[in-house]
């Protein structure tokens, strides 16, 4: 077994991890244009056949299209907020899988967000059905992917029970095994995934770079650019970085016996007109602004109201996903 003393988590992310003959797992592919076709040219040149992308919260099906279009790509999206994941969603992943292995030219990527959990666990219930035993599958995928802590990798072990008629004895024996197995090779699961989330809030900032002084803030189809953008996601991060400053200055500023309420930071001190709730949109749409390359201090009222108002429908969306989020940073994690 590979031990994880001295993992980065960030150079893991987007590598390509072979964890059997010509199967591999992955994080996904850049929001960003740029970084979008660069990682998808890798995998184009590194032989990828199939994309099996596991995220519920996005979808790069057009995008792929736009720029490989012979690569098959096959959208089974899912929850990350833990607990258990469908037989159909390992019935439709694994035979996507198997039947395309079946083929000896195909190389097949499974991703989901940061290859941590949702596509581990869909390669380890592929690899059970390919007749990898119970430790051996995990240690293929750990060995391959360090960062990978398979959290579902029991719900995979059900399924693979039940569409291969164990009895319970058997599903139970297999529980036990892979619960010693996890229990003898831990991760820092929230470790990893806090390193990743770095790394990604540093490319949301990093976007507009590339595109700073190509787009016109007069023409904007807010539909469409939201559209193209991890909407959930460029939300959660940007709230929840924000709230993880906000509380920071607050203990800090509190912990100086001279300083007193008013002296706090305008941001910091809530009223009726719900300060904070204002804060976060708007860094939300600092943040999509600098994605797509528009000065969002030079947005017209209309169109300021007008992303505003998508942007209160992003974070609709996103609750469960920022829900999800703050459970796993506080009780290990899942990603």
């Amino acid at each position: 077994m590979t031990t994880n003393t001295d993992i980065q988590p960030a150079v893991w992310w987007r590598r390509l991890c072979e964890v059997a003959d010509r199967l591999f797992v992955c994080g996904d592919l850049p929001m960003n244009p740029h970084g979008f076709r660069q990682m998808l040219d890798e995998w184009v040149k590194a032989g990828i056949t199939h994309i099996v992308d596991l995220r519920g919260e996005a979808n790069d099906s057009n995008r792929v299209a736009d720029h490989a279009p012979h690569i098959e790509y096959f959208w089974f999206g899912t929850h990350d907020s833990g607990g258990s994941q469908d037989f159909s969603w390992f019935d439709a992943g694994v035979a996507a899988i198997t039947d395309a292995l079946a083929d000896p030219q195909a190389r097949v990527v499974v991703h989901c967000h940061m290859g941590i959990n949702r596509a581990p666990s869909m390669a380890y219930a592929a690899l059970l059905q390919l007749g990898h035993g119970i430790e051996d599958g995990l240690d293929a995928i750990r060995d391959a992917r360090p960062i990978a802590a398979i959290l579902y990798a029991d719900s995979a072990i059900d399924w693979f029970a039940d569409r291969d008629g164990w009895d319970e004895a058997g599903r139970t024996d297999a529980q036990r095994r892979a619960s010693a197995w996890h229990r003898d090779n831990p991760i820092d699961v929230s470790g990893v995934i806090s390193s990743i989330h770095d790394e990604e809030i540093d490319e949301i900032y990093g976007i507009a770079e590339e595109y700073s002084q190509t787009t016109d803030e007069s023409d904007i189809d807010w539909d469409a650019e939201l559209e193209q953008l991890p909407q959930d996601q460029i939300a959660f991060d940007l709230a929840y970085q924000t709230a993880k400053d906000l509380v920071g200055q607050w203990y800090d500023l509190r912990a100086g016996d001279g300083i007193g309420f008013d002296e706090m930071p305008d941001e910091l001190q809530l009223d009726p007109d719900d300060k904070i709730g204002r804060i976060v949109v708007d860094l939300i749409a600092q943040g999509i602004c600098r994605a797509i390359g528009v000065d969002h201090n030079g947005l017209a009222d209309d169109q300021a109201t007008e992303l505003t108002k998508e942007i209160l429908g992003c974070i609709t969306q996103g609750v469960s996903i920022g829900l999800g989020a703050v459970h796993d940073d506080a009780g290990g994690g899942s990603s």
